[in-house]
């Protein structure tokens, strides 16, 4: 019987011992590689990452959850404006605009507005900031012709 493990063991160990003559650094590099490599497509503080399908000129709302302590605001852009426009849906002011302690979710329009792929991320920030922010969800928007 062991006539017929000794040819899976060879292939293996041969492979086990050209693997130990390569330099640890070089393994040590070739690690991190595959390890960004990973990463990149979802890069850390992303966000989670959903897919949409919207046909054009048709409009989908997307309802994100506000933290309510008025220190930061949500925001919502599209990587290819062409494709795809974002927009809060317009609602009839409160009747003190200036309190800041709202706690009801933050509500987003997509509009498909040509056939193609857009990327809409959704992000927090800090009021009267710059910048990005950081990443709360981001969808993947397919818009197709009707």
């Amino acid at each position: 019987m062991a006539t017929a493990t000794t040819p899976k063991i060879r292939p293996a160990l041969s492979l086990w011992l050209q693997f130990r003559k390569i330099p640890k650094q070089a393994t040590l590099i070739w690690l991190a590689v595959g390890l960004f490599a990973c990463s990149s497509t979802n890069p850390s503080g992303s966000g989670s990452q959903k897919k949409l399908r919207v046909s054009v000129g048709e409009i989908k709302e997307i309802s994100m959850p506000s933290r309510g302590d008025g220190t930061s605001e949500l925001i919502g852009t599209s990587d290819n404006q062409e494709v795809v426009e974002v927009s809060r849906q317009q609602l009839a002011p409160a009747v003190d605009t200036l309190k800041r302690d709202d706690t009801r979710p933050t509500v987003f329009q997509i509009k498909g507005i040509t056939a193609g792929t857009a990327n809409v991320v959704f992000a927090t920030k800090p009021l009267n900031q710059t910048g990005n922010g950081q990443t709360i969800r981001t969808y993947i928007v397919q818009v197709t012709a009707k």
